[in-house]
Formats: C-alpha cells, structure tokens, sequence
C-alpha cells in the first residue's frame, strides 16, 4: 500500500515520476486560498453556511470544468475550443463521456471500469451540489413549508427541502453544516479522479494510480490516494 499522496491544483508533483506521479516526494501546491475550517466557527452561523456554499460553488465549477476537459479528451481533442462545444446540460455531458468511455481505445478493462466509477462518483457529488444551492432551507421560514420547526436545532442545522418533488429522491433531509463541508470535499475528489481520467487518455500514465486508487478530497482543493496495486503502475 501507497502512502497517501498530494495532488495540487496545479498538478505540481516533484516525485521521481513527474507531473501527477505519486512517490513520495509528491506534495500539496497551488491549493486555494479558502479559510481554514477552524477559523469558520469564530463566524456567526448564518455566515458559515454562506462561506461554506460558495465552496460549494467554486469546487462544483472545477467539477464542470474538469469533466469538459475528460468530454474533450474523449473525442481526442485537447483545445480550449473543444472543451467549450462540450453539453452545457451536466447531465447530458455526462451521459455523453459514459458512451464514448465505453468505446474508448482502452485495453485495460479496469481503466475502463475506473473511468466509469469517477463518472459515476461526480454525478453524484454533483447531484448533492444540487440539494446545496436548490434546496437549502432554514428552520425559520414559513411552518407550511417544513413537516415540523420544532424538530430542528436553530443552532446548527438546516433542511435540505425539495421545492418540486423528484421521483426516488428524498422530500426532505436534515443536515448540519459537517454534512456540507463533506460536499465540498466529495466534489474535490470528484474533480481529481476526473482529471485523472482525462489525463491518463491525454498519454500521462503517471495518473495511473491516481485514476485507479482510492481518493480523498479536502477542503482546500487538494487530495490525496492510496493505490495498493503492482509497484510498477
């Protein structure tokens, strides 16, 4: 087992293998300037969900981004140009890059099982973006639209409500601003397996391990993976 490794923004890595390897002398770069989560409790409550949404924001326009470049990539293209003529509909865009994935010129069926994975895992990172900037309400609002005000802590907790119902989805969850902060860090590692994707096609093996490991994301936009695999990927 691989020592967890850190992958920036940049996809700056000075390990033995290059850019995006994964030795150990891999580490964190070019990672956001976002406050450092111990500092959000000195802010009152209300500003704390709003700094954590726009993080929200900010990460799920990366997620946007990166899977535009992996659409590109997949149609072997890698220009600017390319990557703007992608669906502006995600969902769309999605189900475009699982159709080409299954026709790529891959002979590793577990690259190609991988490849699906982090589409799958963005999708539904994406889908809990959604429930964040569509459907956050507070405990406060109008009793009509809440099954019951009392049930919820003012202090720390809010409602993720649908306003439109949605078939096999939930109507109503109760979150905690914890729950948000793990949205932030479920599109970081969304955003770094699909980059990884994109550049394992692009010819740049040493995302490898990166596309085929386990990954985490973190609230500054880096992430990190473990890959148990052979020592020669």
């Amino acid at each position: 087992m691989q020592a967890l490794n850190h992958v920036s923004e940049r996809q700056v890595c000075e390990g033995d293998g290059g850019v995006g390897a994964t030795s150990p002398g891999c580490h964190a770069a070019g990672q956001t300037d976002a406050v450092d989560i111990d500092v959000l409790g000195a802010l009152p409550l209300a500003d704390r969900w709003t700094f954590v949404r726009g993080r929200i924001v900010e990460t799920s326009v990366e997620l946007d981004a990166a899977l535009r470049g992996l659409h590109a990539q997949l149609r072997g293209l890698d220009s600017v140009e390319a990557l703007l003529s992608a669906p502006v509909n995600w969902t769309q865009a999605v189900d475009q890059c699982r159709t080409m994935t299954a026709c790529a010129a891959v002979e590793e069926s577990a690259i190609r099982a991988a490849i699906g994975k982090a589409l799958d895992e963005a999708a539904i990172a994406y889908e809990r973006r959604n429930r964040y900037m569509h459907d956050l309400l507070t405990a406060d609002l109008a009793d009509e639209l809440l099954p019951d005000p009392t049930l919820i802590d003012k202090r720390n907790e809010y409602y993720l409500l649908r306003l439109a119902s949605k078939q096999n989805s939930a109507a109503v969850t109760h979150v905690v601003l914890d729950d948000a902060i793990d949205t932030v860090n479920a599109l970081v590692a969304a955003i770094w397996k699909v980059r990884a994707a994109r550049g394992y096609l692009a010819g740049q093996t040493t995302w490898r391990t990166a596309l085929l490991g386990e990954l985490e994301g973190d609230w500054h936009g880096t992430a990190t993976w473990t890959y148990g695999g052979p020592d020669n990927d």
